[in-house]
């Protein structure tokens, strides 16, 4: 009887650690955001994307501007107060002879596929500027810890050095150490404090908004060669912007050697004349009239107009070639970079990433017991929170620059999907 009590006892312990367990889980899930959800979050209503956004719109508005007809048609009225009271109504029409419709149409796409390419650019950049500020918060966070762990150990050091010295059995000058120590273990966190502060701000500052719970990064960025392969750099958005400005001005030098050209106005009037005066016999009969126009580009013809467009051209593609060279390098440097934290990482993590609460722990034993020297704990002890912080800036520096690379390679979406 007893077994079975036990055994319904168990599992019932066991029923209420499972629904305990999966309650804590499920708490812990709705307070930590997903990195997926919270970039996806970000990126539907950050001002500077909504911003971008609006600008496109604008832009495609006057593309569609450009794509309307060159000229209006023209009415005209005419009146002549005269013997034959004379009147006539015409309408006229300039005709897009040359092309400059087509001419400017093509300039509006042009400016729309640019400001496409701008907002990937725009994208991309608020995502590596937010990853690097939360792993600068992450960072900080982690480091205000430590003080917090550093300052507590310090206050049960000197704690046990008082009591010591109360008893006679450490010297005054050890005394003043620990006391020292714990100064400067306060000091530490206050700094520590105060850059956590900082980065907070900056982050709640670019996000938008402040949160109880920021996602984490753990560990290291889960890479291959598909998250990070380029084939082509001129795939890249930055080249593909360049390549754009280059198109625009293109195709503007159109638009200048059509503006050289005039257009013929052509019109058309009918009118009543004769039979005005009460005395005049005369019948009164309808007039039909055709008339054309064509400026004559004497005092301005356009030539500088053609230069100058000439001109642009000219820079843009110079200036497409200082982008190339520009993306090209940056890939470079921005892997080698990521390979070099990686590598530093990678070495720390097998030579000395060692269990440093063990260590403490085992420090404080032995200063229990005597066997090392007050001097020897707390020259150790730092140690171990030196080497703490390390691996924490080794940590961010390795993010850093995965997101660096992830920037460079404009690689960000295929990432987010990897790790969703």
């Amino acid at each position: 009887m007893r077994t079975v009590r036990n055994t319904v006892l168990g599992m019932a312990m066991i029923s209420i650690f499972i629904s305990i367990t999966q309650e804590s889980i499920a708490q812990e899930a709705t307070k930590r955001p997903v990195l997926h959800d919270f970039i996806t979050q970000i990126l539907e209503k950050h001002p500077s994307l909504l911003s971008n956004q609006a600008n496109q719109r604008a832009i495609e508005a006057r593309a569609q501007a450009k794509s309307k007809p060159t000229y209006n048609p023209e009415i005209e009225l005419g009146y002549v107060d005269n013997r034959e009271r004379e009147r006539e109504i015409g309408i006229s029409q300039t005709i897009d002879w040359s092309g400059k419709r087509r001419a400017r149409t093509r300039v509006g796409d042009a400016e729309v596929d640019a400001s496409k390419t701008a907002f990937i650019l725009a994208k991309k950049d608020l995502l590596t500027e937010v990853l690097q500020s939360l792993i600068e918060y992450q960072s900080a966070l982690n480091i205000y810890k430590i003080t917090e762990d550093r300052t507590q150990l310090s206050e049960d050091f000197l704690n046990l050095a008082q009591r010591r010295n109360q008893a006679g059995e450490l010297p005054r000058s050890e005394l003043l150490t620990a006391m020292l120590t714990l100064s400067e273990a306060q000091s530490a966190k206050n700094e520590a404090e105060n850059e956590l502060l900082q980065s907070e701000e900056n982050l709640v500052a670019l996000v938008g908004e402040k949160r109880e719970v920021w996602p984490n990064l753990y560990g290291v960025p889960v890479t291959d060669d598909e998250l990070t392969f380029v084939s082509d750099i001129g795939t890249l958005p930055e080249i593909i912007f360049a390549r754009n400005q280059v198109d625009i001005y293109r195709q503007q030098i159109g638009v200048a050697k059509l503006e050289r050209k005039p257009d013929p106005t052509v019109g058309i009037t009918v009118g009543q004349e004769g039979g005005g005066s009460r005395v005049d016999s005369e019948p009164r009969h309808t007039t039909v009239g055709l008339k054309l126009s064509l400026p004559l580009p004497i005092w301005n013809s356009y030539k500088a107009e053609v230069l100058a467009a000439g001109a642009d051209l000219n820079k843009a593609e110079q200036e497409y070639f200082v982008v190339e060279n520009r993306v090209a390098a940056r890939l470079e440097a921005t892997m080698n970079r990521y390979q070099s934290a990686a590598t530093a990482w990678d070495e720390w993590s097998k030579h000395g990433a060692e269990p440093l609460s063990e260590q403490r722990d085992l420090l404080k034993r032995l200063l229990e017991a005597r066997e090392i020297s007050a001097v020897d704990y707390l020259v150790q002890l730092n140690q171990t929170f030196e080497v703490e912080n390390t691996s924490i800036e080794l940590n961010a520096r390795l993010w850093n620059a995965w997101f660096a690379w992830q920037n460079a390679s404009n690689t960000f979406d295929k990432w987010l999907e990897k790790i969703q």
